[in-house]
């Protein structure tokens, strides 16, 4: 069998995140680590623990999604999904909760990107985990 979705699209979101998180650095440098700065990367609130979040999410990512086990990669991809669209109620509905990594409010640019990924993300676990049961029905093993 060959490569689940997760397993395939999983890394690309990995390593996107482990990308966003260096970058970010380069942005904010390593001081006011949990403070609401003014500093952005591509129109997004981002200071030094922003950016060890988006490195620590790519990481998990990357380990899960390149093991051999397509069950682990999608319920990373699934766990990571579920975890962005709690940031973005919490971005919404309690803004002043997230100024930890430099949301400044329910209007935020973020907020977007968090349930954008979240759905996404979400979505391509659900998928991946279906094509996986139903490749499984079709050779005997579920």
């Amino acid at each position: 069998m060959g490569a689940s979705l997760a397993q395939k699209v999983g890394p690309i979101f990995g390593g996107f995140y482990v990308a966003i998180g260096v970058i970010g650095f380069a942005v904010t440098g390593f001081t006011g680590f949990t403070q609401n700065t003014p500093d952005e990367l591509l129109g997004f609130s981002v200071n030094p623990f922003h950016n060890v979040v988006h490195i620590g999410i790519g990481a998990f990512l990357l380990i899960m999604c390149l093991q051999k086990n397509a069950a682990a990669a999608e319920g990373a991809v699934m766990g990571v999904g579920l975890f962005y669209i709690v940031a973005f109620v919490i971005g919404v509905t309690a803004p002043d909760n997230l100024t930890i990594i430099s949301m400044s409010g329910a209007g935020d640019l973020e907020n977007f990107n968090h349930i954008v990924n979240g759905v996404a993300l979400l979505a391509i676990g659900l998928l991946s985990t279906g094509a996986t049961a139903s490749q499984a029905k079709r050779r005997g093993l579920a």
